[in-house]
């Protein structure tokens, strides 16, 4: 058993030692503000890191750039003019470059308490505009271009620029590489199917976008022949799908958060029924998407539950005055979640095995050599074995 165990010990530390290892270490550029200057051979570590940044929120808001793939090599970058891709950032005042920060983006996670997120379009604007805020952090990524290194690097420097005339207050500029499991972020304009052509797609101005192939209450169709938006105010408006019985209409209403900038749809009725739709949410630069999205009334009195049904359901409400009119959908928020029963049970079938493999290693490694052999000069080992 203490064998076991001291096994088990030692291999937690390896695993351990493994994943400091693997901590993401890269150069980050910091401007704007008054920091510490760090030699430049050594690795400023996660934590020293986290707290020079909770000073700097104190009396700052902190806007970091990620950068996919920032490298040192990278600030050494020229243009077909052997000018710097970087002029603007030599410009900034004052500025510290780091050559090697173990982790910056969960540093500045970790010290911030509330956080940001926004994307800098390929056109060199930000996707929403940033309020000052003193102890906010706002990560910013960049839409990935179909260009050269340089011309990109080039590129986003000229939008950090841009951004950083915008705010008039205290802010402390980061530049540093994006984490290696952050997404790439790529934004195209939506193309419409031969499928979608068959199905209906109403919209209202730059308010509020629907689509789907087809609806149905108890499996019957129900002929959709026009929209409208009634009740609308700065965070909510009402949408009514009217049909061909005019005593009959769709209607639901659509809500905006402004704490998690996301869009809801709630009080789903039809033919004097109310509906649930649970989960009917999404950010407002996205677009809820569901393949067979079917809400569902409570059980009556004699135990039936009706539904209303739609194939192919996708519909946005932007909630930005930025918004084209008849704008095209965004990146899609689809209603199935990542993990899936499916993903769940891989799961706990490769946790048994690592289980299984671990304790097999365990017992390889405790079996011991025999403690007795015979003596070619001395007396033989005898085993006196009598019948019962």
């Amino acid at each position: 058993m203490l064998c076991k165990a001291a096994m088990l010990w030692k291999s937690l530390l390896a695993l351990c030692v493994i994943g400091v290892a693997l901590g993401e270490q890269t150069p980050v550029f910091l401007w704007g503000a008054n920091s510490v200057s760090k030699p430049s051979l050594r690795t400023v570590p996660q934590a020293e890191f986290e707290g020079q940044l909770a000073t700097l929120l104190e009396d700052h808001m902190v806007v970091a750039f990620e950068e996919n793939g920032l490298s040192n090599k990278d600030f050494l970058c020229a243009n077909d003019e052997s000018q710097s891709c970087y002029a603007q950032l030599q410009s900034a005042s004052p500025k510290t470059y780091y050559t090697s920060v173990e982790n910056p983006t969960e540093a500045l996670r970790a010290a911030a308490n509330k956080r940001e997120h926004n994307i800098i379009t390929a056109k060199g604007e930000l996707l929403s505009p940033l309020k000052c805020e003193v102890g906010k952090a706002v990560f910013v990524s960049f839409e990935d271009a179909a260009e050269t290194r340089a011309a990109t690097l080039q590129s986003h420097d000229s939008a950090l620029g841009a951004v950083a005339k915008q705010l008039d207050c205290k802010v402390a500029y980061l530049y540093m590489a994006a984490p290696a499991t952050a997404p790439v972020v790529q934004r195209r304009l939506r193309r419409w199917t031969a499928a979608e052509i068959t199905g209906q797609r109403f919209f209202q101005s730059n308010q509020f976008a629907i689509y789907y192939t087809g609806v149905f209450y108890n499996n019957e169709a129900i002929p959709v022949v026009s929209m409208l938006i009634k009740n609308a105010t700065a965070n909510s408006f009402s949408v009514a799908l009217n049909t061909s019985d005019v005593t009959k209409a769709i209607t639901f209403d659509i809500t905006y958060s402004s704490q998690d900038g996301y869009y809801t749809l709630s009080n789903a009725k039809y033919n004097g029924m109310s509906f649930r739709t649970p989960g009917v949410n999404a950010p407002t630069t996205f677009s809820f998407s569901c393949g067979n999205a079917t809400w569902y009334t409570p059980a009556n009195a004699e135990n039936k539950v009706n539904k209303l049904r739609f194939n192919s359901l996708q519909l946005q409400a932007p909630f930005s005055a930025k918004a084209k009119e008849n704008f095209a959908f965004g990146d899609s928020w689809d209603c199935v979640g990542f993990v899936t029963p499916g993903i769940l049970m891989g799961l706990f079938v490769v946790v048994i095995l690592l289980v299984i493999v671990f304790l097999g290693v365990c017992w390889m490694m405790d079996i011991n050599t025999m403690d007795r052999f015979d003596d070619p000069k001395g007396k033989t080992i005898t085993v006196n074995a009598s019948a019962d």
